[in-house]
């Protein structure tokens, strides 16, 4: 009877040991899908920032383009209205 409760007992600590290790693996490759994860969204984060920063650019310098536009007509109109004022 004592050589059957020795071979359960031996029985259950190796059951507990390779159920522990497989939950390991577990962990671990969950772990490097969450770094994985992690790592392509750091990725996309810094992507979309520079597409950001390259639409901003592009934006401030049509706004500076069109305020010069905007400059040169007003001088050209207060041109107008001196030789109009001169007449």
């Amino acid at each position: 009877m004592k050589l059957l409760k020795g071979f359960l007992a031996i029985a259950l600590v190796s059951l507990i040991a390779v159920s522990c290790k497989e939950v390991k693996e577990g962990a671990d490759a969950a772990k490097d899908g969450v770094e994985e994860a992690a790592g392509e969204v750091k990725e996309t984060a810094v992507e979309a920032v520079e597409e950001v920063k390259e639409v901003t650019e592009e934006v401030i310098d049509s706004v500076k383009a069109k305020a010069e536009d905007v400059k040169e007509d007003a001088a050209a109109k207060v041109e107008e209205v001196k030789e109009a004022v001169k007449k």
